[in-house]
């Protein structure tokens, strides 16, 4: 995969429609869904443009592919929420689109329709960021992933992942590597030892990831190993859930 793609355009839009969400926010952003299922959407989407580029390099209809990721993106409850609760970063998205179908009508080399993908994704990351954002406003909580939100710490180390791939998607590189960081040191470690005495090799595999593999990857600008990882990682959490089972506790200070 290619380094961070001209940030600059994606950065002057982000900045100015998230500065509009953080001020226009009102109300509830769930619409019809539910954050998780946003989440899904927004993962969904996020495949389905890896796919468009894999076919892209490969010769085949990638047009075809840019035809159905439309439909799907208009067809998913997050399109809804974003154009409802998330309005300034709803033509942000589709100009991102636009920009992509553009890279494909003038048969630009993989690269560049790689780099089109890429500012569509972050432009999705960032929708959803907007709406966790609104959701917690409205709702009057504390900031997701806070001391006082009252979450369990796989959960919280789970939005503090999400959290890191939009920053790193919008270019911002050292902040996403240190909200790795600040989960691994922060809550991942408290769990530890509970985790080591059932599954030493998922901890190993965990700790690698955290503190090498991630990092490492994000430096580098390898797109598609980040997602991959971060989506690996969030399962592997999933499970270490599990495998707790009653053990993790939900963070009261």
């Amino acid at each position: 995969m290619t380094q961070r793609h001209n940030t600059g355009w994606l950065k002057v839009c982000s900045q100015s429609a998230m500065g509009l969400v953080l001020g226009a926010v009102v109300g509830t952003a769930q619409a019809n869904g539910t954050m998780s299922g946003y989440q899904d959407d927004v993962e969904s989407l996020d495949a389905a443009l890896s796919s468009l580029v894999e076919s892209y390099r490969a010769d085949t209809q990638a047009g075809d592919e840019l035809a159905t990721f439309k439909q799907q993106w208009e067809s998913v409850e997050y399109h809804e929420a974003v154009e409802d609760s998330a309005k300034p970063l709803y033509p942000v998205i589709w100009q991102a689109i636009g920009q992509l179908e553009n890279t494909l009508d003038d048969s630009a080399a993989p690269s560049a329709v790689e780099g089109a993908a890429d500012r569509v994704r972050a432009t999705l990351w960032q929708g959803l960021g907007a709406l966790r954002l609104a959701t917690t406003k409205a709702a009057g909580q504390p900031q997701e992933g806070s001391a006082e939100s009252g979450k369990t710490p796989i959960t919280a180390i789970k939005e503090a992942l999400d959290e890191a791939l939009g920053e790193y998607y919008e270019g911002e590189i050292d902040e996403a590597k240190t909200l790795v960081s600040d989960a691994y040191m922060q809550r991942f470690e408290g769990l530890e030892g509970g985790l080591i005495e059932l599954d030493p090799e998922l901890v190993e595999g965990l700790e690698e990831d955290f503190n090498a593999s991630l990092p490492n990857a994000m430096e580098s600008g390898k797109d598609e190993q980040v997602a991959t990882l971060v989506k690996s990682m969030k399962a592997r959490l999933d499970q270490s859930r599990e495998l707790l089972a009653g053990q993790e506790t939900v963070e009261v200070f």
